[in-house]
């Protein structure tokens, strides 16, 4: 094998693309992200040499991404993916129904206690307000903190009430009983009670009703990882080292 197909990945080129990342998002990547960008980094230096290979550059480094990126567009153009039937639709439908069907939603009333208002008092009122529930559990308007969405919460999915509220409350919901008043739900703004009043759930749809959509995402889907598997392919060629990072 020629030098040609010898990558090394150095510890300079480990710890630049760590320097990037950092300078990109604040933080040091974990693991998992500094292995995708080295992927990414290898992927371009396979596409940058068979570019070289097909006599596809004047070797200036200038060009080495646009080179990178003329390669991804001929294997783009070589990717032919055959129109699926319906059996092949319907198939790809039942994987990903989540994107397609109509989400679960939830309606409650709640009693709000305002972390900021109530600071070290938030615990024990409460526990007050939980037995006030639990003698009346209908004078709930009477009780707790302003709250932005008011009491009465109407129709919301699960990424809808991430989002207001966040991920831990979102679950609680999700296990909490109809009709009846929670214990305290924690969010970032301080705690709920809440009383289920109705939901519904997931709902799927026929194909017939999404018929392009899923065609259109199937296509797109089958499309990336035809490009996927050539550049996996072409990744092959090549024999692969990393430089050991200094401690």
């Amino acid at each position: 094998i020629g030098d040609e197909t010898h990558i090394v990945v150095t510890a300079t080129q480990q710890e630049a693309l760590r320097e990037a990342f950092r300078a990109e998002l604040g933080r040091n990547p974990t693991a998992e992200e500094l292995r995708t960008r080295l992927d990414r980094w290898i992927e371009e230096q396979v596409l940058y040499r068979e570019a070289l290979a097909l006599n596809l550059d004047s070797k200036d480094a200038i060009v080495h991404r646009q080179l990178t990126q003329k390669m991804r567009f001929l294997l783009d153009d070589g990717a032919v993916i055959p129109t699926p039937d319906d059996a092949q639709l319907q198939s790809w439908l039942d994987q990903h129904m989540p994107r397609y069907g109509k989400p679960a939603i939830v309606s409650f009333e709640q009693v709000f206690l305002s972390r900021g208002q109530r600071g070290e008092q938030l615990q024990s009122d409460a526990a007050l307000i939980s037995k006030e529930l639990a003698a009346q559990p209908d004078k709930y308007l009477e009780l707790g903190d302003p709250f932005p969405l008011g009491q009465e919460i109407k129709n919301l999915n699960a990424v809808e009430l991430r989002r207001e509220f966040g991920a831990g409350f979102m679950q609680a919901l999700q296990t909490q009983p109809q009709s009846q008043w929670s214990a305290p739900i924690a969010s970032g703004f301080g705690l709920h009670l809440i009383r289920i009043t109705s939901r519904s759930d997931f709902q799927p749809v026929k194909l017939s009703d999404v018929r392009q959509k899923v065609l259109n995402d199937y296509l797109a889907d089958e499309h990336a990882r035809s490009i996927q598997q050539a550049i996996d392919q072409l990744k092959k060629k090549y024999r692969i080292e990393y430089e050991a990072l200094s401690k």
